[in-house]
């Protein structure tokens, strides 16, 4: 059963965090290219990933095809925690931007129970009525 991605908070809040880690990245280019100078496109490419995948996830009328994009969206959430972390760790981002990966676990757990509720609930096929003559 294909959903609305923009009634899900799941999706809502994987576009917020997007918008979140676009404004965190450009401003912490310089410090993010002195450290390695893939990283802010590679941060951008993940956490775009995340709200595209359940997006288009959440269009199918296939629930193991819309399980699949969890999956990959919560590859992509792996993703943008470790890269967080790490320019945490390297000091190009300051710890009180913490609060950003607490975001990217909580939508993982959000996603994770999309993924779970969709699998559970497969969709209703129509039972076909008396033949018309």
């Amino acid at each position: 059963m294909a959903h609305n991605p923009q009634k899900l908070e799941v999706v809502r809040r994987a576009f917020a965090l997007a918008v979140t880690v676009h404004r965190l990245a450009d401003e912490y280019t310089a410090a993010m290219a002195r450290v390695s100078p893939g990283m802010r496109a590679q941060l951008l490419r993940a956490v775009d990933s995340m709200a595209l995948n359940l997006t288009e996830g959440a269009g199918c009328e296939s629930p193991t095809k819309t399980a699949t994009f969890c999956t990959t969206a919560i590859g992509s959430c792996n993703e943008v925690e470790l890269q967080l972390r790490l320019a945490s760790a390297l000091e190009v981002l300051p710890p009180t931007k913490d609060y950003i990966t607490d975001e990217v676990i909580e939508v993982r757990r959000l996603i994770y129970g999309f993924r779970k509720y969709v699998l559970s609930h497969p969709p209703i096929t129509p039972t076909p009525g008396p033949a018309s003559q």
